[in-house]
């Protein structure tokens, strides 16, 4: 407590300077919190981005260049009794064309499955259902679409059984809406927006239909099956992969042929977030550069405050203080200054982090641990660089620090 009592007195005989003094650290842990709270908040958005995306599923490619086998839709169906950890199965077909209404004429991008693709759905729905198997067996002309899309189509989310004229190619059918998918507030916000400046038909509309109703009653290619997609229990996601994979080889007999291979947006979520760790804490040890220079100065200015107060150490120990006493005394100052430096760094980072948050499309998330280990990199800074001076002033021989004016 003594020796705290003497760094602060020290300090606030020198406001002037020592505030000089920790703005390097000020600075440097400011700017590292900002980074590294601007890269947790990435690595955030990226993988709530890949989960809307994905859904939380893993998609099996059947590589055309080393075989020309395929699945059947009734092979779906064996894959997901012989893996228990597979929730659902479906395979997906893609496909463009152009919607026709009363009021307008838009592009469309169609989705193609069977029943369980409706797990890519992470919104919930707003009304309605998603199509059920009978539907698929029969090709049903039926569609699932967004709240966001219905308004675009519709100029209302008030759509369920209404109809509209799809066409695919040289084909031409009416097609009727059974379910509707929430959306988020802001999409919702930006269709009404569209609708109002009538813009909406610049926006291209996304449907989920049986994909029976693309290949029979549209003329798309799908049949054979050489992509689908799984949904896992949570937590088995690799697991599930692999014995989905190995099911798949079984049934077209392609063991050991590496022509059967997972795409998991897990997979995919990892590597984006190893890239931008790595790009975080590039950025961020740049900024830590500033808490080198901050340590610098503060090695210089106890090394000019051990100087200024030679005289008073050399009293000290005539009068018997220990060496050890003369250390701690100097370390525990510069301790303090860079303890105070983290501090009002840490404040000035929270700042800055809020504020360039208002300018970004996702929200920065400051992690207490990563504060944490900053403020005490900063302490850890003015200790190792606060050793020489203090050695310096221990060491000084007391005549000859009395002889000093």
């Amino acid at each position: 407590m003594e020796y705290l009592k003497s760094a602060i007195s020290s300090i606030k005989q020198n406001k002037g300077r020592t505030f000089l003094t920790m703005l390097g650290i000020i600075i440097g842990i400011a700017s590292v919190i900002t980074i590294l709270s601007i890269g947790n908040g990435m690595k955030g958005y990226v993988n709530s981005s890949l989960d809307d995306m994905s859904a939380g599923g893993i998609t099996i490619n059947i590589d055309a260049k080393k075989t020309d086998r395929y699945l059947e839709s009734g092979d779906l169906q064996k894959i997901k009794e012989a893996v228990p950890e597979v929730l659902g199965i479906t395979n997906s077909l893609s496909a463009n064309g152009t919607i026709v209404t009363e009021r307008q004429e838009s592009n469309v991008g169609l989705t193609g499955g069977m029943p369980d693709i409706a797990r890519e759905n992470t919104e919930g729905m707003y009304s309605g259902r998603f199509f059920r198997q009978d539907e698929v067996d029969s090709g049903a002309a039926v569609c699932v679409l967004s709240q966001e899309d219905a308004i675009l189509l519709f100029y209302t989310d008030d759509v369920l059984e209404k109809s509209f004229t799809l066409n695919v190619g040289p084909k031409s059918l009416e097609c009727a809406v059974i379910g509707v998918t929430k959306s988020k507030d802001e999409e919702i916000k930006n269709a009404r927006e569209a609708v109002r400046k009538k813009e909406q038909a610049y926006y291209w509309i996304s449907l989920y239909v049986p994909y029976t109703f693309l290949t029979e009653k549209l003329g798309q290619a799908g049949d054979k099956i050489t992509s689908f997609k799984v949904y896992a229990t949570p937590g088995t996601a690799d697991e599930t992969a692999l014995k989905a994979k190995s099911a798949t080889e079984n049934i077209i007999d392609v063991r050991g042929e590496g022509a059967v291979q997972i795409q998991s947006f897990a997979s995919i979520a990892g590597a984006y977030n190893n890239i931008l760790n790595i790009v975080t804490l590039v950025v961020a040890l740049i900024a830590a550069i500033s808490l080198l220079v901050g340590g610098i100065g503060v090695m210089n200015i106890m090394t000019v405050t051990v100087t200024e107060r030679t005289r008073e150490i050399g009293i000290r120990k005539s009068l018997g203080a220990r060496t050890s006493y003369i250390l701690l005394q100097f370390l525990t100052e510069s301790a303090v200054i860079t303890l105070l430096g983290g501090m009002i760094g840490m404040l000035f980072g929270f700042i800055f982090t809020k504020v360039v948050g208002m300018f970004m499309s996702f929200p920065p998330i400051i992690s207490f641990s990563n504060v944490i280990l900053v403020v005490s990199i900063s302490i850890a800074d003015g200790l190792f660089f606060g050793i020489y001076p203090a050695r310096r002033a221990a060491r000084m021989d007391p005549i000859e620090a009395l002889r000093q004016d």
